[in-house]
């Protein structure tokens, strides 16, 4: 299955290593693609908030690209779907943000 994006695994107990079945993976993907396919809508009050922050990590980071920042906008959908909203929060946001900072920790 083709991937935009890949995660190291590291798990948060020594011996908590569990063997992803192939239902398992099977069951996720089904998730995404239905988190994916949902309606989703960004409030004004918090596009000027985002693009905000998108502005601050690009000046931090200048390798950051287009790529990267429709990453963190279709995550922040994904956060938001999977909790039952249909509108971003400012919450999953600051969510979105905290996972890909954890996420580009762990790739060093």
């Amino acid at each position: 299955m083709p991937a935009d994006l890949v995660v190291p695994f590291q798990p948060f107990q020594v011996n908590s290593f569990q063997v992803i079945t192939p239902e398992t993976a099977e069951a996720w993907r089904c998730y995404l693609a239905t988190c994916k396919s949902l309606s989703h809508s960004i409030g004004e009050e918090l596009q000027q908030v985002l693009e905000n922050d998108l502005v601050e990590l690009r000046q931090m980071d200048r390798s950051l690209g287009s790529q990267d920042l429709s990453r963190l906008l279709t995550m922040a959908r994904m956060v938001s779907v999977s909790y039952g909203e249909t509108t971003l929060s400012l919450e999953h946001w600051q969510m979105v943000l905290e996972l890909e900072r954890l996420r580009k920790e762990r790739l060093k």
